[in-house]
């Protein structure tokens, strides 16, 4: 059922907040998919605002979700991914929120790192555990890996001590 303008009722808002750094923003296609708790998944739902440059660096968007029908109320997990279009299609994203505006919870997902094209990154509900209980293992020894290739240490000179390289 949509409201008096025709526009289909929101029963969710996702909210994202674009990091604050230099080149943080991105001018690529985002998409996302909601999580509930009895483990049904959404379709992938664009975020995009027509006519409006989204994912600025350190902006705060906000995307209306179309009603989803059988879904449940509380979001456990959240799947989000960009292409690499665009001219600047890096980003770095601090958090997504996602609000249920039928029972006006609200669901934060803690991102805060670089996002990959084409990569399914999955993030739980305020994203805490501990290593060996993470949900997400594969993605983390991925991000881990990427780390260890962008921080290794190297000793420059002979008998000096050892660098970042």
């Amino acid at each position: 059922m949509g409201n008096c303008c025709g526009a289909p009722r929101a029963n969710y808002m996702v909210y994202v907040r674009t990091g604050d750094l230099k080149g943080a923003g991105t001018n690529a296609n985002v998409k996302i998919r909601l999580h509930d708790s009895e483990g049904k998944v959404t379709q992938d739902i664009t975020l995009d605002n027509f006519f409006r440059d989204d994912f600025e660096a350190g902006s705060m968007d906000t995307f209306h979700v179309p009603e989803l029908k059988n879904f449940g109320n509380i979001i456990s997990e959240i799947e989000f991914w960009r292409d690499d279009s665009g001219i600047a299609s890096d980003w770095y994203v601090n958090k997504i929120l996602v609000e249920n505006r039928k029972t006006n919870d609200i669901f934060v997902f803690p991102v805060y790192r670089w996002i990959k094209p084409n990569y399914h990154y999955k993030i739980a509900h305020l994203d805490t555990s501990l290593p060996q209980n993470d949900q997400h293992a594969p993605q983390r020894e991925m991000e881990l890996k990427e780390k260890c290739k962008l921080y290794q240490q190297c000793v420059k000179v002979d008998g000096g001590p050892s660098q970042v390289g």
